[in-house]
């Protein structure tokens, strides 16, 4: 693999299986230069996946300390997956992921999750949007194009994350030339800022999708732009750190890349040249 580093990872201080100690060391068994972690920022009302400001100090704390420990044996990131609704200090991080995880219906208040259950997306859609997924996609593409800008993400969190529940095309018809030409314009407005696009193969590793996000026409859309991209797999546990990484690399070739982009030993990013 070209790879050897993961820039998308979680631990125990937020919805991880492992301690951020274990995935080290599985970073170091699987032979990588670099491994960043990006627990998700706190979210007001708490969901429970995110992290609380005691966890966030511990976390901050936990994985300088392995920085130190291992700098021989591998280069670790102090990262941070930052949500839409967060308000948080971003100075103590190194880089951080912008991911838009929710949305907030501004006429009741009822906050929604994109990505929890099919069946909780499917009441989004019918509650706060009239069924109408051209008008929930508008809104998500808006809050993500808007999120990355205004944050100055240094990456781009599952770009498509509404399409995690479509893989029969239940919800949006992801052919439809409004939804691509709504999509589309978002995706080159974020890569746009300098922020690199992630091909998070995540949804893959646990079974929702057989696409990473972004899918095979956005990532040529990417391509052809010359935009950069960085594969991830969002990682929740040790043992699929490289999941599907091998695959995303033949897809990134396929789809017209030269090379991709990782977290550095000496630097914070560096292109890596597809083999």
């Amino acid at each position: 693999m070209a790879v050897l580093s993961n820039a998308h990872t979680h631990t125990i201080f937020c919805d991880g299986k492992n301690t951020a100690e274990e995935m080290v060391l599985s970073a170091i068994e699987n032979g990588f230069v670099s491994l960043g972690f990006s627990g998700h920022s706190f979210v007001y009302p708490d969901d429970g996946y995110t992290m609380k400001p005691e966890a966030e100090k511990a976390y901050i704390a936990e994985i300088r300390r392995l920085k130190e420990k291992y700098k021989d044996r591998i280069a670790i990131h102090l990262g941070l997956e930052l949500d839409y609704y967060s308000h948080i200090d971003l100075s103590p991080y190194e880089y951080w992921i912008g991911s838009v995880h929710h949305y907030e219906d501004p006429e009741t208040g009822k906050r929604y999750a994109y990505d929890w259950k099919a069946e909780h997306f499917g009441e989004m859609l019918k509650e706060a949007f009239g069924g109408d997924p051209i008008r929930l996609a508008k809104t998500y593409y808006h809050d993500v194009t808007a999120h990355i800008i205004s944050s100055k993400a240094h990456i781009i969190g599952h770009f498509n994350l509404i399409t995690k529940f479509n893989k029969q095309g239940h919800f949006i018809d992801e052919d439809d030339p409004a939804y691509k030409r709504v999509a589309g314009e978002a995706l080159l407005d974020c890569a746009a800022t300098g922020a690199i696009c992630e091909l998070n193969t995540g949804a893959i590793s646990r079974g929702y999708t057989d696409e990473p996000y972004p899918n095979v026409w956005m990532l040529k859309l990417l391509a052809e732009h010359h935009y950069p991209i960085i594969i991830t797999s969002d990682c929740h546990q040790k043992d699929r750190l490289t999941a599907a990484f091998p695959e995303a690399e033949e897809l990134a070739k396929a789809c017209g890349f030269k090379s991709v982009m990782r977290l550095g030993r000496d630097s914070l990013f560096e292109e890596v040249p597809l083999i």
